[in-house]
């Protein structure tokens, strides 16, 4: 049904989202400015079942990055990076509530973390962390960060958390804003989708996330979070329920890694997978935060096995101005 621009999927995932969270939600993606749209899109008031809720993938994400199902990447960069400097500035841009920069401060007394994001009730709720943990290194701004403006080799890290695949024109964002602002020799690190635009997954990956709902899990595992309906396939995303819901979303993403290999050295670059996961654990990722783990880990190997000839949808990295 007008292939790319909607599908017959998009009405089933916006009755899922009427459901689950109400019509007053459905409306918020009404709004004229799409400024409003985006912060409607996150909220610390809903459980999501998405793949990241997920322990068992958590660890995992720990072993791409570290090596250890224990070291988390904020301990890995800090001890391969940051510890023990002085004066240093991190930025978080679009940090949401805080939890990976707080979770730097804590780990780097000595380091300076500042976070942007525009919604007023996340930055609310980082700064309420931050009073209670008594951090007096880490602060967080409201700010639409195409507004802010840095002083010219001013910054020794930027830190993109799930935000750099939320900014338009990559290439220019990290040429104009990015790039003078950082330090010579200053890092640029990300733990982002890095996928096609607009998540418009090719047929065969959709093909074979559709394989394996199927063939893995049992039907009581597809059973969609807060419903009473079971989920027989992946659904595809149209681009213009994309720009309905968040204009934001996923506007350049498959462009962060080369604009950032050809502006920047790469020091690291690990696949985080994400490319089955995410499609298929949608809407369903509760059943396997703690039990469940034999179809959960069939469905990893799956994964790996597909990742083995494809690119993966999601990536750790870290590129230095030199």
């Amino acid at each position: 049904m007008f292939r790319g621009i909607i599908y017959w999927d998009d009405f089933v995932e916006l009755w899922i989202k009427l459901n689950q969270r109400g019509l007053q939600f459905i409306l918020s993606k009404f709004s004229i400015l799409g400024k409003n749209r985006t912060i409607s899109s996150f909220t610390a008031d809903f459980e999501h079942s998405n793949w990241w809720i997920i322990p068992l993938l958590k660890k995992r994400n720990n072993i791409f990055i570290s090596g250890n199902t224990e070291i988390t990447y904020e301990q890995y960069i800090t001890e391969k990076y940051l510890e023990n400097q002085e004066s240093k500035v991190l930025i978080s841009l679009g940090c949401g509530a805080g939890n990976h920069e707080i979770k730097l401060a804590e780990l780097n007394h000595k380091l300076t973390v500042r976070g942007y994001d525009f919604s007023k009730d996340l930055i609310i709720s980082a700064n309420e962390k931050v009073s209670v943990k008594h951090y007096n290194n880490a602060e967080f701004y409201v700010a639409d960060v195409y507004a802010l403006e840095f002083e010219n080799e001013s910054v020794d890290y930027f830190l993109f958390n799930a935000s750099l695949h939320h900014f338009r024109e990559i290439s220019n964002f990290i040429k104009k804003k990015i790039y003078p602002a950082l330090k010579k020799n200053g890092l640029i690190i990300i733990h982002e989708y890095v996928g096609p635009n607009r998540m418009q997954f090719p047929d065969e990956q959709m093909k074979y996330c559709n394989r394996c709902l199927n063939e893995i899990f049992s039907k009581e595992n597809k059973k969609i979070l807060l419903l009473n309906k079971y989920k027989t396939r992946c659904y595809r995303t149209g681009k213009l329920r994309m720009i309905i819901s968040d204009p934001s979303e996923c506007v350049d993403s498959e462009n962060i890694i080369p604009v950032l290999r050809k502006t920047f050295k790469e020091l690291e670059f690990k696949k985080l997978g994400g490319s089955i996961l995410m499609p298929v654990l949608k809407h369903i990722a509760h059943h396997f935060v703690e039990k469940n783990q034999d179809q959960l880990t069939k469905l990893i190997h799956m994964e790996d096995k597909y990742l083995e000839t494809h690119e993966a949808d999601f990536a750790f990295a870290i590129y230095q101005k030199s």
